[in-house]
């Protein structure tokens, strides 16, 4: 059954902290909606967390386990977003937050009010009730206003606790993810500035410009080959699949052909790594350039090349423009850059563990994807009563 919020929470909002008082460093943090996640939960500030040095008044300190709710939605997704604090007398929340405080903590458990702002149909509820158009932001009264199912205690109890699980699942995967990058990273720069090698093994290494080891393919009219797209992070993929609108000119008489084992890169994104191998044949649109490996490198280890961020430094020194929107890397400056390579034998080895690393990592994405879709599922048939929650076994 369902029943309004009003009979067992109200919500308080924040309080406007005096920007005078925010330092670098100090003990109270102050908590925006910038510090949430689009579904519940705390990201990270990205070295721009904001502490607070003024006088605070009585009451907005605060406590572990406090649930705090997004009122105004400075990113897309984030109205209604919830967070429970993780560490008492640490935070502080600013206007654009509300405090969940319970009017009986013995009728509605707080982990399954979290769980339940992270309803689709509570979000979209709250959404469709919000104010303002460029900035949204909704009110304690609507908020409070929001039907949900409420069922008894002790199923909530079981329901926090079943989903509880698959959250701290993709809390452990995500960590994990952060993880396998480092190491990608750290493998990067061991095995592409050949770092881990002693010196009297250094012989295979060999210093070359770019122009030695690559040509550059410049074909065209080829309007028969399907249109292909070149992402700094799928690859060199289908042009339909990305999703995009299509801004491709009718007239693909000048669009370049691209071949497998060639490798593509954004002729002014080339200084933000945007390149990839390529397994198609297709056609790219002109503000792409396409380099052919020679007898010397092999294509995959100059993908791994071309992501590793030394590289990717030197393709920002030599790419040419007045502005960030104008800098371009075309093939003769390209040519110019100079790298260290070793021999195609120790190539193909680093291909092997960089791959693998890779694809590790890819793997934990999907599972990310698959515990969310599980969590997702559950919550849509326990948070409003369709399923029942089950018992929880006990020892």
């Amino acid at each position: 059954m369902k029943k309004k919020l009003n009979c067992y929470i109200k919500i308080k909002h924040g309080f406007a902290f005096e920007s005078r008082f925010f330092t670098d460093n100090g003990k109270y943090i102050v908590l925006t909606p910038g510090n949430f996640n689009e579904f519940g939960g705390f990201r990270s500030a990205n070295g721009k967390t904001k502490f607070y040095c003024g006088e605070i008044p009585i009451g907005y300190i605060l406590k572990k386990n406090d649930l705090l709710v997004v009122m105004t939605e400075q990113a897309p997704g984030l109205l209604g977003a919830p967070a429970l604090i993780p560490q008492e007398d640490r935070y502080l929340h600013n206007q654009r937050l509300g405090l969940v405080e319970l009017l009986d903590s013995n009728r509605l458990d707080k982990e399954y009010l979290f769980h339940l702002f992270n309803l689709p149909s509570v979000r979209q509820e709250i959404e469709k009730n919000a104010a303002g158009t460029k900035v949204r932001h909704t009110s304690p009264d609507k908020i409070t206003a929001i039907e949900a199912y409420i069922p008894s205690f002790s199923a909530q109890v079981r329901i926090a606790h079943l989903l509880s699980h698959w959250g701290s699942a993709i809390e452990r995967t995500e960590r994990l993810i952060e993880y396998s990058e480092l190491r990608l990273q750290a493998l990067m720069q061991q095995l592409l500035s050949g770092s881990d090698i002693r010196e009297t093994a250094r012989e295979g290494w060999k210093v070359y410009r770019l122009g030695d080891l690559f040509s550059e393919r410049i074909e065209t009219d080829y309007p028969e080959l399907p249109l292909l797209s070149i992402t700094g992070n799928e690859g060199v993929v289908d042009r339909e699949l990305t999703g995009r609108k299509d801004t491709s000119s009718e007239d693909k008489s000048k669009y370049v052909r691209i071949c497998p084992g060639d490798i593509g890169y954004n002729t002014m994104r080339m200084w933000q790594g945007v390149s990839a191998l390529s397994s198609l044949e297709g056609i790219v649109s002109p503000a792409y350039t396409i380099v052919v490996p020679g007898p010397k490198i092999v294509g995959e280890y100059a993908a791994h090349l071309f992501k590793y961020s030394p590289i990717i430094n030197q393709f920002y020194r030599y790419s040419q423009g007045l502005t960030s929107d104008t800098w371009n890397l075309k093939f003769d400056n390209f040519s110019e850059i100079l790298v260290r390579v070793p021999d195609i034998g120790l190539q193909k080895r680093t291909i092997r563990i960089l791959d693998a690393a890779i694809k590790e990592k890819t793997l934990l994405k999907k599972k990310i994807e698959a515990l969310s879709s599980q969590k997702s599922f559950l919550m849509s048939k326990l948070l409003t009563g369709e399923w029942e929650a089950p018992e929880l076994k006990t020892r």
